[in-house]
């Protein structure tokens, strides 16, 4: 893998090398471009035939039973690859195939709809063989344009059950947490949102998205702190209150425990990859 925030692949290079079942940390895209066999996401079954498409987010556990012929492609991303840049506020929880209250796990493609997304594998391909400039910023284009054509190709009868009590606690926490995480950063205030207990909603965060719920907050927080450091000139300081936390210092040893790196070096490093 090139980087731990994108990876593109052929999936007949990558069945070999991982166990099955098995969970990914990271957003998980696999097209079955030919081939046949079972596929389950989080005890779902789902049929393989030749160009099924299917989404996974991170924490879902996924176990394929594939033809000896199965060809396709994988894609892998994090969430920070996909939102990070954006100066926008758009988050993947907007496009509908990583809906919190509704994901799409699997889409089954006619033929023009194939070529179409086709085409756009082929952009992604280019690019990220390619590596040419401002590279990632095109394959974050096409991931987005991607994701959004995979949308309107979705049928519903294609989404799996969402009735698991882990994942439907999981999918309205975040949901809240997406509304509510510049000023509620205690595990308590969503359990009581929810009507859950603290201890339920931690097993459920576990089970559903292979993290505890503060880990979630504490992910948010900092990936929101990543983008007003990038996508804006307001001072350390101003981030901390934005973000609510005590003062300027403490938001600084949080930062630095997350990132590994001071709010202050971690501009000055971006800056430096933009000139």
């Amino acid at each position: 893998m090139k980087s731990v925030h994108f990876d593109f692949a052929r999936l007949q290079n990558r069945m070999s090398m991982l166990p099955y079942p098995h969970r990914h940390d990271f957003y998980h895209v696999v097209w079955v471009t030919h081939g046949s066999g079972l596929h389950i996401i989080d005890s779902e079954r789902y049929e393989v035939k030749a160009n099924s498409l299917f989404f996974m987010s991170p924490g879902q556990v996924h176990d394929f039973q594939l033809s000896d012929d199965a060809e396709g492609y994988t894609i892998n991303f994090s969430a920070e690859f996909f939102a990070l840049q954006l100066k926008n506020k758009n988050s993947l929880n907007e496009i509908p195939v990583y809906d919190i209250e509704q994901p799409i796990s699997a889409v089954y493609l006619d033929a023009p709809q194939a070529e179409e997304l086709g085409k756009l594998i082929d952009g992604i391909a280019d690019e990220y063989e390619g590596e040419q400039a401002s590279h990632r910023d095109a394959l974050r284009s096409y991931l987005t344009v991607f994701l959004i054509k995979a949308s309107r190709m979705a049928e519903p009868a294609a989404n799996g059950d969402p009735t698991q009590r882990s994942v439907a606690v999981t999918r309205r926490f975040k949901g809240l947490l997406e509304q509510h995480f510049r000023t509620l950063t205690q595990v308590p205030a969503y359990a009581r949102m929810l009507r859950v207990t603290e201890r339920a909603l931690n097993e459920s965060t576990r089970r559903a998205a292979g993290a505890t719920a503060s880990q979630l907050i504490r992910e948010r927080v900092m990936l929101e702190a990543k983008r007003l450091l990038l996508h804006s000139d307001a001072a350390v300081s101003e981030i901390a209150d934005q973000l609510s936390f005590e003062d300027p210092a403490y938001f600084s040893r949080c930062f630095k425990k997350h990132t590994g790196r001071s709010p202050v070096d971690y501009r000055q490093g971006l800056a430096k990859l933009h000139t």
